[in-house]
């Protein structure tokens, strides 16, 4: 597993008591046994209202005893997917997104899930990962699809931005360490209006396809001779970048793309694309954020 320098082997999950958040824990063991990785369970327990007295700190001593409860919950499930996966536990009061981010600056990945409750109750849907993909300082797995395959190959979006590469190199990395393919895919868009002046001059689609086939088969090899165990499948196609990669992640295992973002933990920014995908993926959506690309370190 790709490590951004001066972090550890460390896969860090949120948990809040909800299905979703265990179906993001046992995805996290399972990562954390491919990869001989510690596992580390973290949940943010809800801070009191001002307004709420709670001199004898009974209500707070209910959130704690609830909390543990679904950390010891969590602990079984891990124990199921992954025995002896060696497990560690954060829990303290205050923001889940804040503290996932802190804990991404030694982490190798953080796994959220797409939807919760308790630490994560009033976020909308795939807040935590927005505000993740935007400040974390390490790549971010946001848990999607029921039907997910585990033995599905790796999809990842390529395009020409020079970031990508680090993207496409992850995709590359995860696709050899679950011993499946990649399927590399770039969508892209003739102009709208343009077909029929295309004809009259002369310019065909399927010949600037080509020229895309190329550079999408360039950027490829770069990341290729770092993993030569790596089957490949690409495809260059129309229409638009989210609906296409929704398309090719069915029946996959993990979908890699490229997440960009700008501001605090509110008004947050994520690329539209992401977001689509982060919303609708049938499987595990892995977040690359082209801030990363400094910090990585090429075994």
């Amino acid at each position: 597993m790709t490590v951004p320098i001066g972090h550890t082997n460390t896969v860090v999950v949120g948990l809040d008591g909800s299905e979703c958040a265990l179906d993001a824990v046992r995805w996290a063991a399972a990562e954390a046994a491919r990869r001989t990785a510690t596992l580390r369970l973290v949940h943010a327990e809800l801070p009191l209202p001002a307004e709420a007295l709670d001199r004898s700190g009974a209500a707070r001593q209910a959130l704690h005893e609830e909390a543990m409860l679904w950390v010891q919950t969590a602990i079984l499930a891990v124990d199921e997917v992954a025995p002896g996966v060696d497990v560690q536990v954060r829990v303290e009061v205050g923001s889940a997104a804040r503290l996932l981010e802190e804990e991404s600056a030694t982490a190798a990945v953080v796994v959220v899930g797409s939807r919760g409750l308790g630490g994560f109750a009033g976020l909308v849907l795939g807040s935590v990962a927005v505000a993740l993909s935007c400040h974390a300082k390490c790549p971010v797995v946001v848990m999607r699809g029921d039907d997910a395959a585990p033995d599905g190959p790796v999809v990842v979006g390529v395009n020409g931005a020079p970031e990508n590469w680090y993207v496409v190199d992850r995709a590359f990395e995860e696709a050899e360490a679950r011993g499946t393919e990649l399927v590399a895919v770039h969508a892209w868009r003739p102009p709208l209006g343009t077909a029929r002046i295309a004809e009259s001059v002369g310019v065909v689609w399927s010949e600037l396809d080509t020229v895309r086939e190329a550079k999408v088969a360039q950027r490829l090899e770069a990341c290729a001779d770092r993993h030569p165990g790596v089957e490949v499948k690409r495809h260059v196609v129309h229409g638009s970048a989210a609906h296409r990669l929704l398309e090719f992640a069915e029946g996959a295992s993990l979908l890699v793309v490229g997440a960009r973002g700008t501001g605090g933990l509110t008004g947050m920014v994520l690329g539209s694309t992401s977001q689509a995908l982060v919303r609708h993926a049938p499987c595990p959506v892995l977040l690359v954020r082209p801030g990363l690309a400094e910090q990585i370190e090429h075994a």
